[in-house]
């Protein structure tokens, strides 16, 4: 289930005092509701690493999204994510606060439906309505450049993860004019992959993801190994920037993009 609401009174206004208890629902409501109307953000939406609108968030109040944190700021809605503690989002709602949370989208259809149900939330579906709108025209100026044969591709994480089928990553390859050489090795969501099945299926195109809280952790030597550089046939780049895949949203256009250009840069 993608959305998941609960109040424990009718919502007759449009929410004035929102609080953010996640950094997506952060990035959310920076898109779709006006500022005076955002009474809080998470840390999260001011670190360079993992947030994709810094700068939008600058001069907001930020939280570590924690009860003691938000009761003072007498919200009228708080949005969060499904990943939520429950006993937190349980206690604030027995409180009367309402209380909505997003899921994990793992389609660009998903993330459709979330911005929108997500615009009628804060009370701007007009504005929900525009992003789409944008979304779909960008959308559909890459799918004409990708008529053509699409390259093959892997993902490669640390710890040796891959993304397969039902995952968002591969619905961003296809719309960059990638075919996921995961699903045909029978991957579903996010599976572990061995040195040898990556060299054996030999993709022209090998996107690393080398984004780890410490970079020297034993997680980090799967990227790095040797036998990546030694890959015949393979093109390797980099996966899209943590600040645009950490959340699932209206980036996601702009990390299909990123995927496209790297169809078309030279050989490092």
């Amino acid at each position: 289930m993608l959305l998941s609401t609960s109040s424990c009174f009718a919502q007759v206004s449009v929410p004035k005092r929102i609080v953010s208890l996640s950094l997506c629902t952060d990035q959310l409501l920076l898109m779709l509701a006006p500022r005076q109307h955002i009474a809080s953000l998470t840390r999260g939406a001011v670190d360079p690493n993992l947030s994709y609108m810094v700068a939008e968030a600058n001069g907001f109040l930020l939280t570590g999204g924690n009860i003691e944190e938000v009761l003072p700021l007498n919200p009228d809605l708080i949005v969060g994510s499904a990943f939520a503690s429950r006993d937190a989002i349980r206690f604030l709602r027995q409180l009367g606060y309402p209380v909505k949370l997003i899921g994990l989208p793992a389609s660009i259809a998903e993330i459709r439906d979330l911005v929108l149900v997500f615009g009628e939330w804060v009370g701007f579906p007009e504005r929900a309505e525009q992003v789409v709108r944008n979304m779909d025209w960008q959308l559909a100026r890459l799918s004409k450049q990708h008529a053509a044969v699409k390259k093959t591709a892997l993902i490669y994480s640390p710890n040796g993860y891959t993304m397969g089928s039902g995952t968002l990553e591969n619905a961003m390859l296809n719309a960059a004019g990638f075919y996921n050489l995961a699903v045909d090795m029978g991957v579903v969501g996010f599976e572990q992959m061995t040195l040898e099945q990556l060299v054996a299926a030999q993709p022209e195109f090998l996107f690393i993801e080398k984004y780890v809280d410490n970079p020297d952790s034993l997680a980090s030597q799967y990227v790095d190994h040797p036998v990546l550089d030694n890959m015949p046939l393979s093109k390797k780049r980099s996966f899209i920037p943590s600040q645009l895949r950490t959340c699932a949203g209206p980036m996601v256009v702009e990390a299909i993009n990123y995927l496209s250009e790297k169809r078309y840069e030279s050989e490092p």
